[in-house]
Formats: C-alpha cells, sequence, structure tokens
C-alpha cells in the first residue's frame, strides 16, 4: 500500500502464529496491511546488551486497509478466529482503538525502544515511539531498560512493557519536549 489507510481491524488468532499469519494475509491480499506488532526489548546476555524482538500483543493482528476486509479471509486463512467487533456489528477500530492501530501502523508495527529522560521523579520522553503515544507511563526499570505503560484497547485498560534507553542528562534533552507524567514507581 503506497499511501496511509483509511481503515484498520483487529483479528484475533493463535497466540505464537502472529507473523505466519500476517505474512499469509500480505501474500494473498494485496489491498490489506497485515500487521503482527513486536517490541524490541534489550535483553543482556554473557554481558552483552542485544535488542531481541518479541510479540506485542500476542493473539493480535491488525489490518489496515481502504476498502473492507474480505468476507473469505478467515476461511483462506488458518488459525484466525474473528476481527475485533464493536456494538451493531461495526468491525472498523474506532476512538481509542483505531488511534492505537495507527500508532502501530506509523511505526510500521515495530515498537523499537524510547529514550527517557529521568530525573528523580520526573520522567520525559526524548525521542522513540512513546512520543507519539497515548498512554501513561506506569513503571520503571532501570536495570533491565523496561518500562510499563497502561493504555486502553479493546474497551480495557492494557499494560505493555516496552525497551526504554535511560538518560540522565538534561543536556541531552530538548526543553521543549513533552513531558509524558510527573512520578514515577521506581523497581
Amino acid at each position: 500500500m503506497t499511501t496511509t489507510p483509511q481503515k484498520s481491524f483487529c483479528l484475533f488468532c493463535r497466540t505464537g502464529q502472529e507473523q505466519a499469519i500476517a505474512d499469509r494475509i500480505n501474500e494473498e491480499y494485496t489491498q490489506l496491511q497485515a500487521i503482527a506488532p513486536t517490541k524490541v526489548l534489550p535483553e543482556k546476555l554473557k554481558g552483552q546488551w542485544r535488542n531481541r524482538p518479541k510479540t506485542l500483543l500476542p493473539g493480535y493482528i491488525f489490518l489496515y486497509t481502504d476498502d473492507e476486509v474480505p468476507h473469505d479471509l478467515r476461511h483462506k486463512t488458518n488459525h484466525t478466529y474473528r476481527l475485533l467487533e464493536y456494538e451493531r456489528g461495526v468491525r472498523t477500530l474506532i476512538g481509542p482503538d483505531a488511534d492505537y492501530a495507527m500508532w502501530l501502523l506509523r511505526h510500521q508495527g515495530q515498537i523499537q525502544p524510547s529514550r527517557i529522560l529521568a530525573i528523580g521523579e520526573h520522567v520525559k520522553v526524548i525521542d522513540g515511539p512513546l512520543m507519539d503515544f497515548q498512554g501513561r507511563i506506569k513503571k520503571m526499570d532501570r536495570h533491565k531498560r523496561r518500562i510499563w505503560v497502561e493504555f486502553d484497547f479493546d474497551s480495557q485498560k492494557r499494560t505493555i512493557s516496552i525497551g526504554a534507553e535511560y538518560l540522565s542528562d538534561p543536556k541531552q534533552a530538548d526543553p521543549f519536549q513533552r513531558q509524558i507524567t510527573s512520578t514515577i514507581p521506581q523497581m
């Protein structure tokens, strides 16, 4: 797809099969863009930090199109269960769900670590996917380089952990960046 699609959908699928199903949908249906979102988490292995991709939301695939989702999608693709559906049969994502889906699309479905300036209890996002994310930082773990973010999706509060690079020198930060939250529980 060359332009930003106007509609987004969420497909429930078998956990662990997200990427394979998204790849099959992208091959079979050229009018759709399927994303199995991942997060890149820093992990320490044998004293070395490495970035490792992991599934962001197990069991979910996001679909983007200017049209509707083909009716035969579930029947032609194994291990898919159903599309998220609101009242009255509305399947196009709306409100915060649509915002979240478009945020994932802006980042091509791969959420890289964000750069976080943490001074005392005050935190600012300096760079990365959290710059344009609508959510709340719930917890930080400097040792594991992780941050937990709470957001609304499918009418439920969800919390995910994502990678974060911590900065402690204000000179590394742009003073005009928006402050995400003022107090964060430390681990």
